[in-house]
């Protein structure tokens, strides 16, 4: 099937609907949506108002088609339950208002897209994204650019996977995971450029469980526009994974990764837990958290970090984990509760005159004092 369908000035109908285990194969469609939805909730959690719906079992095929809104609450393309699949081919996406997402995925729904160009100008309209009851986003090969506040290339409250894509939120941050979720990039380039990098965080407004927030991207390049740090963390238990990704702080920001409390959550319980892991990776700034987070740095072979851990001395845990393969390049002193090292003679840790202090208990020093290669001390505090 192929053709135009509009879907002016209609509150809360969709253009083209798919429900009640229906299928369809659309091609060669200009779809286009105005109206405004009446419920943002009905819109962000079950697609009240999208351009495309896919729902109740349902299963779709798009391809070599163009979408459109220009309406609050008029996502492009949205799959919503378990069963619903939308799979998409040689897509444009531009909507213009705000909650006017690019691909959103609700309550276990799939979106399998290739060759999309997306295109969101309003508030809260991330490229890619999931909403309540999570949902799974699968792209390989995407042009994304979102000029709206709130509205990063890709919000997380499911599983999402971008392969082959390049990005730009002029409005927002380069990503962000909320809760038990995640987001997996290979060979991404990505751009942000309001307040950090990636957010990693929990709202506990009901739309993300609560659990490890996943972070992973591979032979990627993250830049970061803003002040703020590569990495934000806050009132979650959170991972990031990097291996040969390229990290740019064009922003000027020497703050690797930041570990907080915020607006989120429970006073005096609202910190972070936070594993960053890296492999054949160039890392570079500070890594620190309040006295209510923790942090664990995993660096692995081919790993390079040249930075401080720590150096304001106010982690309730900094632990640094050394293979003898990595190495750690000191720029100011660094304080961690626990540090291990599989080179045993520390020569892969280049102190530039800076010390490195250890808590007494959870390490095996013995409260000795340690010379680092460089000029810089391992020592007891």
């Amino acid at each position: 099937m192929d053709g135009q369908v509009y879907a002016s000035g209609i509150t809360d109908e969709s253009a083209v609907l798919v429900r009640g285990g229906g299928s369809l194969n659309l091609s060669n469609a200009k779809l286009h949506k105005n109206g405004d939805s009446s419920s943002a909730d009905a819109s962000n959690f079950n697609g009240q108002n999208a351009v495309f719906l896919c729902a109740d079992n349902s299963t779709v095929h798009l391809s070599d088609s163009v979408l459109e809104s220009d309406a609050d609450g008029s996502n492009a393309i949205f799959s919503t339950g378990e069963k619903s699949v939308v799979t998409a081919e040689h897509i444009k996406i531009h909507t213009k208002n705000n909650s006017s997402r690019g691909l959103d995925a609700t309550y276990g729904g799939t979106i399998k897209a290739t060759d999309v160009e997306i295109v969101t100008e309003g508030a809260h309209c991330g490229a890619l994204a999931t909403d309540r009851g999570e949902g799974n986003v699968l792209v390989n090969g995407a042009n994304i650019k979102t000029s709206g506040e709130g509205s990063p290339c890709i919000y997380s409250t499911g599983n999402i996977q971008l392969t082959n894509g390049v990005g730009e939120a002029t409005g927002s941050e380069i990503a962000v995971v909320e809760g038990k979720n995640s987001i997996t990039l290979n060979n991404a380039d990505l751009t942000g450029h309001i307040k950090h990098g990636v957010m990693l965080y929990q709202s506990f407004s009901g739309d993300a469980g609560i659990g490890m927030a996943k972070f992973t991207a591979n032979d990627s390049k993250l830049t970061n526009q803003s002040s703020g740090p590569m990495f934000y963390v806050t009132n979650t238990t959170a991972e990031a994974s990097l291996k040969n990704t390229q990290l740019v702080q064009a922003g000027g920001s020497k703050t690797l990764v930041q570990v907080t409390s915020d607006r989120w959550g429970v006073a005096e319980q609202n910190g972070g837990n936070f594993t960053l892991n890296a492999e054949n990776q160039l890392l570079e700034g500070a890594v620190l958290a309040n006295r209510i987070s923790q942090v664990t740095l995993n660096l692995g072979d081919g790993a390079v970090f040249s930075g401080s851990a720590n150096p304001d001395n106010q982690a309730d845990s900094m632990v640094v984990n050394l293979k003898s393969g990595a190495t750690w390049e000191l720029t100011e002193d660094s304080y961690v509760t626990t540090l291990v090292d599989e080179d045993g003679s520390f020569s892969n840790i280049k102190s530039n005159g800076h010390n490195i202090y250890y808590s007494k208990t959870g390490n095996s020093f013995g409260g000795k004092t340690i010379k680092l290669p460089g000029g810089g001390k391992l020592m007891a505090h």
